[in-house]
């Protein structure tokens, strides 16, 4: 949910509410740009706190001065788990945050990332380039349907990262039964797939649904946290899903070594302490 209020001096501020009671608000210093593709809303504003923020349909989907977090965790994480990955798939990821952070990999063979809304790329390469101007050679950019992707394709990943908004909207269905099969299909044996998980203080319920559904069909799920500000609450969730148990230490030390120091958030003892959960997270899982 968005709204945007004009105070006496006429300064423009964007609120996109978590809960009819709570949400976060942020100065605008000019509305950059506003499309209707065919899937949804898309907004950059330009804010004094946060720089080029990207609302899809009313929602924060990134800022300038956060996005770090979010696409180094999704990727860095499962990466020093399984340094044998060759080839991967993103499902969604628009913006290419995820992309550019699997294209420092240099033995990442493959990367497909499959997208729906060509808009929001095109978007992105205009507004945030930080984002898409050191992607993998490796690196090949579908425009398509990711449901309809996993659902044909004859490919094998040794990773699947689902990039994807919240379940409402275009991305509804990336979390059924019949799409995470498929995503089954498609995984090597030691395969994993990776998705953004919500907020566990808001969105405890939902984050239950769908995450009954993955170990369903997966058998093992690993959550880790981290720590997004403009993300609801603050606190945000990713599980890893797997067919069997796995190792979840760091298999090489020295696996960042050549950017460790471009990363902003991401590092070994981040690693280890993401899969350490709070009490209330355990309890959604019923650990």
């Amino acid at each position: 949910m968005e709204q945007f209020n004009k105070t006496q001096e006429t300064h423009l501020w964007f609120t996109e509410y978590h809960t009819p009671n709570s949400g976060i608000t942020l100065k605008v210093r000019e509305t950059l740009i506003r499309v209707r593709s065919p899937y949804q809303d898309i907004v950059i504003l330009d804010t004094y706190e946060y720089g080029k923020i990207m609302l899809l349909d009313g929602l924060v989907m990134l800022t300038e001065r956060d996005e770090f977090i979010y696409h180094e965790m999704i990727t860095h994480v499962p990466v020093n788990i399984n340094p044998r990955i060759r080839n991967a798939l993103i499902i969604g990821g628009g913006d290419c945050g995820t992309l550019r952070e699997l294209s420092r990999y240099y033995f990442i063979k493959n990367i497909k990332m499959v997208e729906i809304d060509n808009e929001v790329v095109n978007i992105s390469k205009k507004f945030f380039p930080q984002l898409t101007s050191e992607l993998s050679r490796n690196a090949e950019i579908i425009i398509g349907d990711g449901i309809d992707f996993v659902e044909k394709t004859n490919e094998t990943f040794d990773l699947i990262i689902i990039d994807s908004t919240d379940p409402i909207g275009p991305a509804e269905g990336l979390f059924t039964d019949t799409f995470y099969s498929n995503c089954k299909r498609i995984l090597s044996n030691n395969g994993m797939l990776v998705l953004q998980a919500e907020s566990p203080y808001f969105h405890a319920d939902s984050i239950k649904i769908f995450s009954d559904r993955l170990k369903r069909v997966f058998g093992f799920l690993t959550p880790y946290i981290a720590f997004i500000p403009t993300y609801p609450s603050g606190m945000w969730e990713f599980i890893i899903c797997t067919t069997h148990e796995i190792d979840l230490s760091l298999k090489d030390t020295k696996l960042i070594k050549d950017f460790e120091l471009i990363l902003k958030y991401y590092n070994h003892d981040v690693h280890v302490g993401a899969f350490k959960l709070p009490t209330f997270v355990k309890k959604i899982y019923g650990i």
